[in-house]
């Protein structure tokens, strides 16, 4: 239980050997305890844990596999009981011989290893010469004693692999978030620079030096999402995106940021009772159309865009129709699969129907995960975003 809790409390294998050996100590009566573990060479195990009588002196031993103790509980995986080290002929090592045989007597090593076989060490104690030797039901205790340390490294490994799983997540989200907000936000400023050096001869210097100030502003705020993104201070980096805000206006003013680089104001219709959205799929509501209007602007080349919101029953969907010549063959869909991605963590779906005439892009999802079967989607709802028969 204290391993356990040590193990819980965060502690890595510095401070867990120590802590096998210390509770190995009175658990078997022994004077010394000792932890080795293997090394770089096969042919020599490292003494990271030593707790008892002359402890000092052995911290740091190197053993070898070949002359010690340890060495057969860790090759054969077996334990090893001896009633003196100084007339066992398996102790042959000079060195260790010289600081252990003199004062200590009676011993056991037991192997540590894992459930998928691995040796991870070996955990040995001794008794200072005189005292009774241990015998079978010591090896035992022993035994079970390694195996709930091993229990205990096993969970240290894995609350590891799970850190390293979340670091690797929350790389991903950053990635996502800067190019479904900061790049489309970057890409409708330099738009609109555009616009204005062509528009430098003939409009009049006071308005010219008005726009130019509000995109001073709105790359400020490009600086402040990527900081927030970077940093993870909370799961939407965008600075109207906070919480106070409805997602009704956050999507009035992308739609309104929008009308710059497409060269038209998209309309925005919404249906149903979407203020009753939580605050994360807001989130990814807000960055689905910001998204959509990026990729419009950039490669559809319409001349008017459609945005729906429809909230029916116990689903969402997002639906972006423009009237440009579609998709046609980029292979540029990072933003696409973003958006995919996005839909798959609410357990919904993205679909995309492009001809020559125009794009619909459809992102629906469930606003109530389903515990045991994938989402259904309501005919209402597939009617009202246009996922009917013969879409994709």
């Amino acid at each position: 239980m204290e391993i356990t809790s040590a193990v819980l409390a965060g502690a890595g294998p510095d401070g867990l050997w120590p802590l096998i050996a210390k509770s190995a100590l009175p658990a078997s009566g022994a004077d010394i305890a000792m932890v080795m573990v293997p090394t770089s060479d096969p042919d020599w195990l490292a003494t990271p844990a030593a707790v008892g009588e002359r402890a000092e002196t052995l911290l740091g031993l190197p053993v070898p596999v070949d002359g010690s103790l340890a060495g057969p509980a860790f090759v054969k995986g077996q334990p090893q009981l001896w009633d003196d080290m100084a007339t066992d002929d398996r102790f042959s090592y000079p060195p260790a011989r010289s600081l252990l045989a003199p004062f200590f007597g009676p011993g056991m090593c037991v192997p540590v290893v894992d459930s998928d076989g691995e040796r991870l060490g070996v955990l040995g104690v001794a008794k200072v010469r005189g005292r009774p030797g241990f015998d079978d039901q010591d090896v035992a205790m022993l035994t079970s004693f390694a195996e709930q340390a091993v229990l205990a490294k096993q969970l240290d490994d894995h609350r590891a692999q799970a850190e390293q799983l979340r670091l690797l997540e929350e790389r991903d989200r950053i990635a996502r978030d800067l190019h479904d907000h900061v790049i489309s936000e970057v890409f409708a400023t330099g738009i609109t620079l555009q616009g204005i050096a062509a528009a430098a001869d003939v409009e009049p210097v006071a308005q010219l030096r008005r726009r130019l100030l509000s995109l001073v502003g709105r790359l400020d705020d490009v600086v402040a999402e990527i900081r927030t993104t970077i940093s993870g201070l909370r799961p939407s980096p965008v600075p109207h995106q906070q919480s106070t805000g409805s997602m009704r206006q956050r999507l009035l003013d992308v739609v309104q940021n929008a009308g710059g680089p497409l060269g038209f104001a998209p309309s925005l219709h919404f249906n149903g009772p979407v203020e009753l959205i939580g605050a994360t799929l807001a989130g990814d509501v807000v960055a689905v159309v910001r998204e959509a209007l990026s990729n419009t602007a950039r490669h559809a080349h319409a001349t008017a865009v459609r945005v729906e919101v429809t909230a029916s029953g116990a689903e969402l969907a997002v639906r972006v129709a423009d009237n440009g010549r579609g998709i046609g063959d980029t292979t540029h869909r990072g933003g696409l699969r973003n958006l995919r991605a996005r839909a798959e963590r609410h357990r919904g779906m993205l679909a995309v129907c492009s001809h020559p005439t125009g794009t619909t892009l459809t992102w629906i999802v469930p606003v109530t995960r389903p515990a045991t079967r994938p989402a259904t989607h309501s005919p209402e709802l597939a009617a009202a975003t246009g996922l009917g028969a013969g879409s994709t």
